[in-house]
C-alpha cells in the first residue's frame, strides 16, 4: 500500500478566481474614517465652546456654512451623511468588483439591494 500522493489528472490552465473585496473594503473603511473624523471634530468644537448651531439636515447651505465656522451640529451632520452614504458606496463598489470578474449574480444582488435602499429612502422622504 503506497502512501505516495498523486497529482490530479486535470490541472486548470488559469488561476482560480478569488472573491474581490479589496476596493469594497477600502470604500467602507474610508467611509468609517470620514465619519469618525467628522464626529471627532464636532466633539472637539463642542469642547472648545464654539456655538453649537442647529438646523435642518436637508439644508445643505446651512451645513456648509456651519462646517466653515466649526459648528458642532454641522460636523456631526456631515458625519451622519458619511454613515448613510458609506454602505451605498460600498454596494456600488461591490457591484463593480463582481462585474469585473464576471459574477453577474452577485453584481445583480448588490444592485437589487441598492434599489431597495433607494426605494426606502424615497418613501421615507415623501412621508
Amino acid at each position: 500500500m503506497s502512501t505516495q500522493q498523486h497529482a490530479p489528472e486535470h490541472v486548470p490552465d488559469h488561476e482560480p478566481v478569488h472573491t474581490p473585496r479589496r476596493y469594497t473594503s477600502a470604500a467602507i473603511t474610508s467611509g468609517v474614517a470620514v465619519a469618525t473624523i467628522c464626529f471627532m471634530v464636532a466633539i472637539l468644537a463642542e469642547i472648545a465652546g464654539t456655538e453649537p448651531g442647529a438646523g435642518e439636515m436637508t439644508d445643505l447651505r446651512a451645513v456648509y456654512d456651519g462646517l466653515l465656522t466649526l459648528t458642532p451640529w454641522a460636523w456631526a451632520t456631515l458625519g451622519v451623511y458619511a454613515v448613510v452614504v458609506t454602505p451605498v458606496v460600498g454596494l456600488v463598489v461591490t457591484a463593480w468588483e463582481y462585474s469585473s470578474v464576471g459574477d453577474r449574480r452577485t453584481m445583480g444582488l448588490a444592485i437589487a439591494v441598492i434599489a431597495v435602499l433607494a426605494t426606502s429612502a424615497i418613501v421615507a422622504i415623501l412621508r
